[in-house]
């Protein structure tokens, strides 16, 4: 009958888009996986050019990075593009790991701040601008969020201003 040919090419059908489904998730997971890996690799590089590490402390920051990764909630590319960025400036990888750490948190619970380049930046101008040490780079993060939360400003915001005017506050003699 017609309901029973129409049952049976709803069933073929749903056969044929489960296989189909199946096989393009698999083949955007292996696109994503060669993209991630692509994009490590990129960060791991820029990593090099600023710092001469030896492959052993390169695996050990490799280990650090991820665990630091996974406890934030980032992606290794993240810490490890963040790391490069302060180890740029001069600092040791030990100091710039902290530094990365509180990019990412300030990633994570800034409003409206989707790019760790962002986070890096805003922390940077701020860091310099009142020399700030590189322990003491989380208080930044406290700070920026707390003003974000107690005013109707964004922490991305705070950022923002501070990137644009930290310098001249600091020659002014204000604080942070």
């Amino acid at each position: 009958t017609f309901f029973e040919t129409f049952s049976k090419g709803i069933e073929k059908f749903g056969g044929w888009s489960l296989v189909t489904r199946s096989a393009m998730l698999l083949w955007q997971t292996i696109k994503d996986v060669y993209s991630s890996v692509k994009d490590l690799d990129a960060a791991m590089t820029e990593l090099k050019k600023v710092t001469d590490l030896t492959d052993a402390s390169y695996r050990e920051f490799i280990g650090t990075a991820s665990t630091l990764s996974q406890a934030i909630g980032a992606t290794l590319t993240d810490t490890v593009n963040a790391t490069a960025d302060f180890a740029r400036l001069g600092y040791t990888v030990d100091e710039a790991t902290k530094l990365a750490e509180a990019a990412l948190v300030y990633k994570n619970v800034g409003d409206g701040i989707d790019d760790i380049s962002e986070s890096t930046e805003s922390l940077i101008s701020t860091i310099k601008a009142f020399g700030i040490s590189a322990g003491e780079s989380m208080g930044i993060v406290d700070k920026y969020n707390e003003v974000g939360n107690r005013f109707a400003i964004s922490s991305e915001g705070i950022g923002t201003a501070l990137q644009k005017s930290a310098s001249a506050m600091a020659a002014a003699n204000n604080s942070l």
